[in-house]
């Protein structure tokens, strides 16, 4: 039954082809600053890859992407915001406040409460981020002061409590649930799971049990989706607020994942996904993309002056289609919305668009709101590049917010950073259900000096002569310049001029063994070692040693056991001489065509950093043994022969890497003879423009920080 209903979530991507809680107060913003300029508009592109990222395990980074921010930029900017909003100056900035040695709570400073939305938000962000002490705490206080225990709401949470535990209000906000389940299964996923109310899984499934079935609860509560259109409710109480829902309650890339994770009624968040999917292009405007606060179930607006209109809690209908996009890539219709919704922002101006609006687009208030600036840019993930960059800009642009309103707009602009930075991800539970196998999203890559998944150092090699001829050719400093020594240090005479005039340049150096691997294994050339050590050390700069290139090539008349003892002893000199600027290059000739398997020249995970992989026939072997070992790999490649048809191998070579950036961190172009890149004035040309992405790493004062090289 549950594989007819995920047919059927299938069938609904194709035919879409063609939070304020219950009662929440206005909030006023001060007109935010004026952001930056806009920079000139990029190609209409689609902004992530078609492959969900539930699928691939690979999140798009826009910020990265679009703005070209490295790594640390973006990473410092989560940092600041985390320590303003949960642990900045109490009376103006934060709204994480712990409370005795085990609980905290998240505030909405204005109306000077405790809500279930603001505590799963809080839960949500600190799952994200790896909190785990934070996330339990506000669980606690969830638990001990909002949960119902006995009466008609038994199961729910409370959707508001003064701070200090006391209910405002019995009945729950559907949000809360829903955001309260999604959390704990990631938190499960990320840590595993514990006891009693630290048991997330068990939690999670609490939850949902609850939130299906709530026969025999007198004259109170409901089930949290209407039984009949499988759609979330506004509030799970009899009587009205649950005949209606609230657009930015449907999240549908959520409840994809309990269909898939739950251990009960997975067929019900199936079809809630589906109707969630069909719901959504009922309830925005045609034209301006805008949703209401509420809505009937058939997406007729909520027929009341105020929350029939674009207010606060609609803000949220845009990143939930722009996250939706990402992790499941429904169909064209998210990005059809995405754009029609980003357009109708543009054309009120990127700097002074409101906060409020009817639904045709007439403006309703004065004011600017940044918890709609974050969310427009999360929409950005399903729009095309060109409409959806701008708003990116101004959300990196935008200041975490401060004073009375900070708890909605920090809290959605926290999540937004988290979203449009790829680190809004999923973690899957420790064991799904029984008989049910579904894709884990792969282990991130890391490995000593290597860029970020969605990153690429640029080498060019292999002597002074082919880098001086790029550098000429494109006027360009490369990330990285590769050479080739041996062990007697023949060739060293290429460093020192490259070094000098490549300053913020990584080095590559291939070492050849020939001829002496025999005396390294035995232990018998460690002078030379050292020697050779010693050299590079007066480089200080990142330093990559491809130890023994091309090891089974039948030429080099090598054995496996004879080079992994020379890397061993390579490793243990490095090791006693205290080179941290150096990374070891475990690189084969071929990968599928050697005598040996590769396995039997592998020196082990404990003693290689990177896998290097040559370009060709076996370059998937090469990839996959890296993924095996979660090793980054460095391509070395270039063409036999440089014709000016940029489809014969350039095409393919970039598809090649960009298919493979869970692995590809670094790429060394060999720039030599028939290869040369200035032999051909339009491969040149071409080569230029794709290298100027963003996903390329290029020589920069910032360069070897990126790299986590401390000088």
């Amino acid at each position: 039954m549950y594989q007819r209903f995920l047919c059927g979530l299938l069938l609904l991507s194709v035919s879409l082809s063609s939070c304020a809680s219950p009662g929440t107060p206005t909030p006023i913003s001060a007109p935010t600053p004026e952001a930056t300029a806009m920079n000139t508009a990029s190609p209409i592109t689609p902004a992530i890859p078609v492959k969900p990222a539930f699928e691939t395990g690979l999140y798009p980074n826009l910020f990265r992407d679009y703005l070209g921010k490295s790594d640390l930029e973006i990473q410092a900017k989560i940092d600041a915001a985390w320590h303003q909003l949960f642990y900045g100056d109490d009376a103006t900035e934060r709204v994480y406040y712990p409370v005795g040695s085990d609980m905290a709570y998240i505030s909405d400073i204005a109306n000077e409460d405790v809500r279930s939305e603001g505590m799963s938000y809080g839960m949500m962000i600190a799952v994200q981020l790896n909190k785990k002490e934070e996330f339990d705490r506000l669980w606690k206080w969830a638990k001990t002061y909002m949960y119902q225990t006995e009466g008609g709401y038994k199961g729910y949470f409370a959707w508001h409590c003064k701070t200090d535990g006391t209910q405002l209000a019995a009945n729950p906000a559907a949000d809360g649930e829903v955001w309260f389940v999604t959390a704990l299964f990631f938190a499960d996923g990320r840590w595993g799971s514990g006891e009693g109310i630290y048991n997330y899984r068990a939690e999670a499934q609490a939850i949902l049990d609850t939130a299906l079935h709530a026969e025999g609860r007198g004259d109170l509560a409901t089930d949290l989706f209407d039984p009949e259109t499988k759609q979330v409710v506004f509030v799970p109480q009899l009587g009205r607020n649950s005949q209606f829902t609230d657009p930015s309650y449907h999240m549908p890339h959520f409840y994809e994942l309990w269909a898939r994770w739950a251990d009960k009624d997975n067929d019900f968040w199936a079809e809630a996904v589906i109707a969630s999917r069909q719901y959504l292009p009922k309830a925005v405007h045609p034209e301006t993309g805008l949703a209401p606060n509420y809505s009937e179930f058939d997406g007729t607006p909520y027929a009341d002056e105020y929350h029939g209109h674009f207010r606060y809690d609609a803000f949220r209908v845009g990143a939930n289609v722009g996250m939706d996009y990402v992790w499941f890539s429904p169909g064209q219709w998210h990005i059809e919305q995405s754009n029609r919704l980003l357009r109708f922002f543009t054309s009120q101006g990127l700097d002074d668009y409101k906060a409020e609006y009817l639904l045709t687009g007439e403006p309703q208030v004065g004011h600017r709101s940044p918890g709609l600036i974050a969310t427009n840019a999360v929409a950005a993930l399903a729009a095309d590049r060109a409409i959806g960059e701008p708003f990116v800009q101004r959300l990196w642009a935008e200041p975490i917010p401060t004073g009375q309103y900070r708890y909605y707009d920090g809290l959605l602009m926290m999540l937004g950073l988290l979203q449009v930075s790829g680190n809004f991800q999923i973690y899957t539970p420790g064991a799904a259900p029984e008989g049910q196998v579904f894709p884990t999203p792969r282990p991130e890559v890391k490995g000593k000096f290597a860029p970020p998944t969605g990153r690429a150092l640029l080498l060019i090699g292999p002597d002074a002569e082919s880098v001086e001829a790029y550098f000429t050719s494109t006027v360009t400093a490369p990330g990285g310049v590769a050479v080739n020594l041996t062990v007697d240090l023949q060739g060293v005479e290429n460093l020192p001029a490259l070094a000098r005039k490549y300053p913020k340049s990584a080095l590559s150096v291939g070492v050849d063994l020939k001829g002496m691997l025999k005396a390294l294994a035995d232990g018998k050339a460690n002078d030379r070692i050292d020697t050779l050590l010693g050299v590079l050390s007066s480089y200080n700069r990142p330093v990559f040693i491809r130890w023994g290139y091309g090891f089974d090539d039948p030429r080099n008349e090598y054995t496996p056991e004879l080079y992994v003892s020379a890397w061993q002893k390579f490793h243990e000199r490095l090791q006693i001489t205290g080179r941290e600027h150096i990374a070891l290059v475990w690189e084969p000739a071929y990968g599928c065509e050697a005598a040996e398997p590769l396995a039997r020249w592998y020196p082990g995970d404990a003693v290689v950093d990177w896998i290097g992989v040559s370009y060709g026939a076996c370059a998937d072997n090469g990839l996959q043994f890296a993924r095996d070992h979660l090793k980054p790999v460095l391509i070395t490649a270039a063409p036999m022969q440089l014709t000016a048809d940029w489809n014969e191998w350039f095409a393919p070579f970039f598809q090649f890497v960009t298919a493979n950036t869970d692995v590809v961190r670094a790429v060394t172009y060999t720039n030599i003879g028939a290869s040369r890149l200035d032999a051909q004035a339009d491969i040149l040309k071409l080569w230029k423009a794709e290298t100027k992405q963003a996903f390329w790493l290029q020589a920069s004062p910032k360069l070897f920080n990126e790299l986590g090289f401390t000088e």
